[in-house]
């Protein structure tokens, strides 16, 4: 009877990866929109919100600038922050596109990346790229993504992290690789985005001027989510690409690894609180408790098949996000990330457990702030669409 159970979890778990990894691929494989003509980009504003703490910064910064051109870029670093502003004048060598703005300190309970944003939106001009400080969009993305944006009034990305570091950097790196795709694509497959990935999108000016532009979304944490909302409530029309862009994060230990996804799942939780739906279970929710469920089983059972079924499950779902990867973004993952993608999927419900217990106050960008959306569900509609 336990084995029983224990084999039938690994079914169900590998019938739900399977039916993601595919809906993905053909979310790849089907026809996007020609990318737009160098010369419009040039009309493209790209505001970089810059903020130190990250040995790659500079480096991320330059290519990253690198990769942009003929767009005009804005790094938006704080005035309190010597070392992102000399990383951010660093990058201006990539070409006279470049430029450096430093941002006054935020008011109290204001988000200190929106705040910034905020303050330039209004005058970048009829696009306007939102890019985070710690990605990099790769070589033709941004024409790529013009190109969706014209019938669209936001269009999105979906990250992909570059194994680099320590243990714990590729642990993070593990975690978004093996969820990102197989999560986002197939949610827009069956229905629009509930929200964006907000380390990249490109949207219209007069699209972000409707919703009351970013200063309407400037006292929430979860501005990516918030920013979702807003569109989706003045009706504005969001694509989920499958344009992969790049991110390289320092996690400097167990400590570090452990503030962070507690932080990305706080953040997950809102999205799960106001837009609770049977695909989102099925696409979201399920899939992050199914492998820990079925090693609980798979151990309690003591049998060696179900643990044999289990482990090949997880480890073949790392080799179909691989194969994935290297489709989507002309890149794979080594063997070390392949094994720890199934590790990062036993870890998430401890993750989501220490998210739900704890309290709703994060560091976040060298602050202390609450998790929330703010006000930005607030519009006709009541941000649920």
């Amino acid at each position: 009877m336990r084995e029983a159970a224990a084999l039938a979890a690994a079914g169900l778990l590998a019938a739900v990866q399977a039916a993601r990894l595919t809906s993905a691929a053909r979310a790849v494989a089907a026809p996007a929109p020609a990318p737009a003509p160098v010369g419009e980009l040039a009309g493209v504003t790209v505001l970089v919100p810059v903020r130190s703490g990250d040995p790659l910064l500079p480096a991320t910064l330059a290519a990253s600038a690198a990769t942009l051109a003929p767009a005009r870029v804005l790094l938006l670093a704080d005035e309190d922050d010597p070392a992102g502003v000399a990383a951010a004048e660093a990058a201006r060598a990539a070409g006279p596109h470049v430029a450096v703005r430093r941002c006054p300190p935020p008011p109290a309970g204001v988000n200190p990346k929106v705040h910034k944003l905020a303050a330039v939106a209004p005058d970048a001009g009829p696009r306007v790229l939102l890019l985070d400080d710690d990605t990099v969009l790769p070589p033709g993305g941004l024409a790529r993504l013009a190109g969706e944006l014209d019938g669209a009034d936001l269009v999105t990305g979906v990250p992909v992290y570059r194994e680099q570091g320590g243990l714990w950097s590729r642990l993070v790196a593990a975690f978004v690789n093996g969820s990102a795709l197989p999560t986002y694509l197939p949610m827009a497959r069956t229905g629009p985005p509930v929200t964006v990935n907000g380390m990249v999108l490109l949207t219209r000016q007069d699209a972000l001027a409707a919703v009351g532009g970013l200063a309407a979304v400037a006292d929430a944490t979860c501005d990516d989510y918030a920013l979702a909302l807003a569109y989706r409530a003045h009706g504005l029309r969001i694509v989920q690409s499958a344009q992969p862009v790049h991110l390289t994060t320092t996690v400097t230990g167990l400590p570090a690894y452990a503030r962070l996804l507690r932080r990305w799942l706080l953040f997950g939780g809102e999205v799960l609180r106001r837009d609770a739906s049977p695909r989102l279970l099925v696409l979201v929710v399920l899939p992050a408790v199914l492998p820990g469920l079925a090693a609980a089983l798979a151990a309690w059972s003591g049998s060696r098949r179900a643990r044999a079924a289990t482990g090949a499950v997880l480890l073949g779902s790392a080799v179909g996000t691989r194969a994935l990867r290297r489709r989507v973004g002309r890149e794979g993952t080594g063997v070390l990330g392949v094994l720890l993608e199934p590790v990062a999927a036993l870890l998430l419900p401890l993750h989501g457990l220490t998210a739900a217990l704890g309290p709703r106050r994060v560091v976040w960008r060298g602050r202390s702030v609450r998790v929330g959306v703010g006000g930005a569900a607030a519009g006709p509609g009541g941000g649920r669409r």
